[in-house]
């Protein structure tokens, strides 16, 4: 072992006493398929994340896990799926420019063998059987949640807002990603099936660029075509592409992790972007680009929980802390009413729901907003808190946050019962919430694992900030890899031997 990951290794295990003296009982762990099956095909190497998992539960804490089938600058994609992308670009998402994101294969290819003679979805179902088969001896007691990565940053959604290259800033519409061959081609043949095969060519002529404002285009403004018969066809497609990619998916995701025999599985779960900049407008521009149909008079989130239910999954939402008042005013952001509309949802269907917050922030203002979104009417299973850093030890960042903790967990024994602080195995999820785990988690950053798990021909990172958000106020793109950690509670799951918050 290096020095640098001896070091590395000491201070995350200090940071990790501290935590655990104030009740923090789960590590939130990123599993890089970069990583896992990084150099060739078919050949998996667990033992830095088994390491890393060890010292979790070495230390005491129970470990939420996300399968990260996405890339990004810290953690690129596998390098023969590079190899592949090199030969042929088109496996990449591709906005109209021609411009191509290396961080996740498009869902257009997810049938067609573009992977060293595998298609997508089956290098998703090797990975997740190589991961029960390898991980299976600590799930259900260490490991306690698996959230199953859908796209760019780990969520459901198309890279509509690349930060890549700066080729988007806030707020911007971002742009459609649906230019590379195997999208195209579903496109034209669905064209055909309405007898409109001219709108089968292309996306959106008139959707502007990534950095343009609704009101700067002819398809987002507020009489835009965005609501035509042409709109409505195009955006019904784009949103369906991305909803049969979650359900094959999950679909996987089931049949792999929970079907197949002890230890007691648990429930998986889905993240969910925030995009609430340009939410007060009648389009949703942000939220159509990344591939939800949710407009002033449609309900874009209705059709992604109907999935959600029928596989069985929690999701994940982020930007519990963000108030509408403290973002941009010409955005017309609105992440509370965001939020509220995908929680409802949730509900409506039964589908256990995880918060998370988007940017690092301690101040008491936002500690505040993610205390009351926990506790507020309707059902929470977790709060995922970004971010395990540099900045929460901090002694007034650190004062607050103990603070929030305490406040937290008198509220959940209000709630609940003084039946914490052990750990130790713990029930399975169902959907709806009833039996679902509960804990409170931070996470091991990329850092963590670029530093000292993952060995060092990797480029994992060294600030466990890969996340990212827009920083002017607007839903926050990320999030994704490098995670945070989590306070997991809510309205009415039940755990045995965990710490429970509400």
């Amino acid at each position: 072992m290096t020095h640098t990951r001896h070091c590395s290794f000491q201070a995350l295990r200090s940071g990790l006493k501290a935590l655990r003296a104030l009740g923090i009982n789960g590590i939130c762990v990123d599993v890089y398929w970069g990583i896992v099956e990084g150099v060739r095909p078919r050949e998996y190497d667990w033992s830095s994340y088994k390491q890393l998992l060890a010292l979790i539960r070495d230390e005491g804490f129970m470990a939420q896990v996300c399968l990260c089938f996405h890339g990004n600058d810290m953690v690129p994609l596998p390098s023969w799926v590079a190899e592949a992308g090199r030969a042929n670009p088109d496996i990449y998402y591709t906005d109209k420019e021609g411009v191509r994101c290396p961080e996740f294969v498009t869902l257009g290819a997810n049938e067609v063998p573009v992977l060293a003679g595998r298609t997508p979805l089956e290098c998703y179902r090797d990975l997740m059987t190589s991961f029960r088969r390898e991980m299976g001896p600590l799930l259900g007691s260490t490991i306690l949640d698996v959230l199953i990565g859908l796209g760019p940053d780990g969520e459901l959604k198309y890279p509509a807002q690349p930060l890549r290259g700066k080729q988007w800033t806030f707020p911007g519409v971002g742009e459609f990603q649906c230019y590379d061959k195997y999208m195209l081609s579903c496109l034209r043949a669905c064209a055909q099936q309405v007898n409109e095969p001219s709108w089968g060519l292309r996306g959106p002529h008139d959707a502007g660029s990534y950095n343009v404002w609704p009101h700067q285009t002819g398809f987002f403004h507020q009489r835009g075509n965005w609501n035509s018969p042409y709109g409505k066809f195009f955006l019904q497609w784009y949103g369906d592409m991305l909803l049969q990619h979650a359900d094959d998916v999950l679909g996987i995701a089931r049949q792999v992790l929970l079907t197949t025999g002890p230890p007691p599985p648990s429930l998986p779960g889905v993240a969910l972007p925030s995009l609430s900049w340009w939410y007060g407008t009648a389009s949703h521009a942000p939220e159509l680009t990344a591939g939800y149909f949710n407009t002033a008079t449609r309900d874009g989130y209705l059709p992604v929980m109907h999935v959600l239910s029928r596989n069985g999954v929690s999701v994940r939402l982020r930007g519990g802390e963000l108030r509408s008042r403290e973002m941009h005013p010409q955005a017309c952001c609105d992440p509370e009413r965001q939020l509220t509309q995908q929680r409802t949802v949730a509900a409506a269907l039964r589908v256990s729901v995880g918060l998370e917050n988007c940017w690092e922030r301690f101040d008491e203002g936002a500690l505040g907003r993610l205390e009351g979104v926990l506790f507020e009417t309707g059902l929470v299973q977790s709060l995922v808190f970004n971010r395990l850093c540099d900045s929460m030890f901090e002694p007034g960042n650190w004062t607050r946050f103990k603070d929030f903790v305490k406040r937290v967990r008198s509220r959940a024994e209000t709630r609940v019962g003084p039946s914490l602080g052990r750990c130790g195995s713990s029930s399975s999820s169902s959907s709806g919430g009833g039996g679902s785990q509960a804990g409170v988690y931070l996470p091991a950053t990329a850092a963590a694992a670029g530093s000292w798990a993952v060995s060092e021909s990797t480029v994992a990172g060294s600030n466990g900030n890969n996340g990212n958000s827009n920083g002017n106020g607007g839903g926050a793109e990320g999030g994704g890899a490098g995670g945070g950690g989590s306070l997991s509670g809510g309205a009415g799951g039940s755990t045995s031997g965990a710490l429970q918050l509400a």
